[in-house]
């Protein structure tokens, strides 16, 4: 089993992954011992948002530079978008061997035309233990993305377009020894949203087609391979790597 040291669940706050034991195997066959903790659930920016749904046309991040990802609905991270909700829904990103437990050298980029904002959630102090929460509202439409743990140049916050570069991702807090390996480094995190922070889909399957297909060379062709199937009410959290997406080759 894993043994988590919490610090403050209610203040979302990040655990040490160095405090976690592994005593068993787990069943991808790798060690996936960091599930940062990011973003609290509750009311962030418009209440509504006008406008048609739309795809997204870029990829937050190049899948290059990434080695797995958490499915939607996982029991990985913790409860969200709402402190009670019954698992994690969104989606964790971890870095390769050659780019983690770094604050600037992961890319991140816009995932469609839009403006990036930071609303009043996004600047609490529970959002800035490690980088920065932005949300990036796709143009005429009710589809936004909020970008959790990331590095950005204060006031470059206005408008942008798909494939824009955003900022970098921040997987190392300040006092936090750097991880001896991908494995066990800290992530970040994206939640796509229609109409509110409340109501949350699953990245993967609001790309357009030929973003989803930059994802093929990695192993990733069905957005089924990113869902936990029955939206599962979780007993606990990273207790387990079953709902994480390994992609292939590891780099």
């Amino acid at each position: 089993m894993l043994h988590h040291r919490w610090l403050d669940d209610s203040s979302c706050r990040d655990y040490n992954p160095a405090s976690m034991l592994m005593t068993r195997s787990l069943p991808l066959g790798f060690l996936l011992l960091s599930v940062a903790l990011s973003g609290c659930g509750g009311p962030t920016g418009p209440s509504a948002q006008d406008g048609p749904a739309v795809q997204l046309t870029a990829n937050a991040v190049d899948p290059a530079t990434v080695n797995a990802v958490s499915k939607f609905n996982s029991c990985q991270g913790h409860p969200f978008p709402e402190t009670n909700s019954p698992n994690s829904a969104k989606n964790y990103f971890w870095p390769t061997s050659t780019n983690f437990s770094t604050t600037s050298q992961l890319r991140l980029f816009a995932v469609c035309d839009g403006t990036t904002a930071q609303s009043s959630n996004d600047t609490s102090a529970n959002q800035q233990d490690r980088g920065q929460t932005i949300h990036l509202y796709c143009d005429n439409s009710s589809t936004a993305v909020r970008y959790f743990h990331v590095n950005f140049t204060p006031g470059s916050l206005g408008h942008v377009r798909a494939g824009d570069f955003l900022g970098f991702a921040s997987m190392l807090g300040a006092g936090q020894t750097p991880a001896t390996a991908w494995t066990f480094s800290s992530n970040f995190d994206v939640a796509v949203t229609e109409g509110s922070d409340q109501n949350t889909v699953n990245y993967f399957s609001k790309l357009s087609a030929t973003a989803l297909a930059a994802w093929a060379a990695r192993g990733l062709t069905s957005i089924a391979q990113t869902i936990n199937p029955g939206n599962p009410v979780c007993g606990g959290y990273n207790l387990n790597n079953a709902d994480v997406f390994l992609f292939a080759p590891v780099l």
